[in-house]
């Protein structure tokens, strides 16, 4: 069982972002004095004025050399809109940086104001989605590539940094829909879930990703990443108080761009966490991982600990008493 931090690379405005990143930088060492294994990183664009995100590339960097060698993947990166050409430059120097370590995750999107934003109709990210990954499968395999799509076109081009392993390094893709699901298992290494799916969701998913692998003739050793919120209080009283505030906020946002949310009141917090978070003391979160690793054969975790407006004494803390559960289980 291997633990992963979710590093939370979005803050409010009214909060000092170079303090911001002097947090991620303690909690990502934290993670790793408590025996986390490896990393997670967002992406998003265009989220002023009320919030602020670092880009994703620059701070796996940064952390890369913090990190002493813990596996670095990204959750995700929203292909559709990105130079393909330069995400596979980025990903093979980081896979380098991490010593052969990096995941690259990949979504499609959905927020109309990215797609606007940098410049792509919506309404092509399924095929840009296929067309990107097979271009950077074949720039990450080979050395002279030649490849004709829609949206990319290759002439004998070979990247200038290739991944540490001959044969690439893996992609896995998230998706929330039975389509998506497929096209995972389709085109992609493993799947990535979203952190509010329910068991039931779950066990859906994986076995929708795992039977379309099977009738494609596709490899079924893939890792089961499980993705949650997660915060370990020193009571479950004091989790849940000190966390369904910071949480809340987060799916107000989301219902903002369509997804389902819930306002900051306890009642409503407990009836939304309950099979979604795991939000609680150390028997409740060890009796949870317990489950997800019974029920869903999960092989990995990757967590979500900290939301702007925790304070950072109760992330690191936190941090460390879910790395002592899980080196127990």
């Amino acid at each position: 069982m291997q633990a992963g931090l979710f590093v939370t690379l979005e803050t409010e405005s009214r909060f000092d972002v170079t303090a911001h990143l002097a947090d991620l930088t303690a909690q990502v060492r934290t993670a790793k004095d408590a025996g986390f294994e490896s990393l997670w990183f967002p992406q998003h664009f265009v989220t002023g004025p009320s919030m602020r995100q670092f880009a994703a590339s620059p701070i796996m960097g940064y952390l890369a050399n913090l990190s002493g060698g813990m596996r670095m993947g990204t959750a995700v990166l929203l292909l559709p809109m990105l130079n393909p050409v330069l995400l596979a430059e980025e990903a093979a120097t980081l896979d380098h940086l991490t010593d052969g370590k990096f995941v690259l995750g990949v979504g499609l999107g959905y927020r109309d104001g990215e797609f606007a934003a940098m410049g792509i109709e919506r309404k092509s990210r399924v095929p840009r989605f296929r067309e990107y990954v097979q271009a950077m499968r074949l720039l990450f395999n080979g050395e002279h590539v030649t490849f004709h799509g829609k949206y990319i076109k290759l002439d004998d081009v070979s990247l200038s940094m290739r991944p540490r392993n001959p044969a690439g390094l893996p992609i896995w893709i998230g998706g929330t829909v039975p389509d998506a699901v497929k096209r995972a298992a389709e085109l992609g290494d493993s799947w990535q879930g979203a952190g509010a799916m329910t068991m039931a969701e779950m066990k859906r998913w994986w076995t929708l990703f795992h039977e379309t692998r099977v009738e494609l003739g596709k490899a079924t050793d893939y890792p089961r990443q499980v993705s949650r919120e997660c915060f370990c209080g020193p009571s479950m009283n004091a989790a849940i108080e000190l966390a369904k505030g910071p949480i809340s906020a987060k799916y107000t946002r989301y219902a903002s761009h369509g997804f389902g949310g819930f306002d900051g009141g306890d009642a409503a917090f407990r009836q939304f966490a309950h099979d979604r978070f795991v939000v609680g003391d150390e028997a409740h979160v060890r009796d949870e991982l317990q489950r997800y690793r019974d029920e869903l054969g999960a092989t990995e975790f990757r967590f979500r600990m900290g939301w702007p407006g925790l304070p950072q004494q109760e992330i690191l803390a936190s941090i460390r008493r879910v790395g002592k559960i899980v080196a127990a289980l």
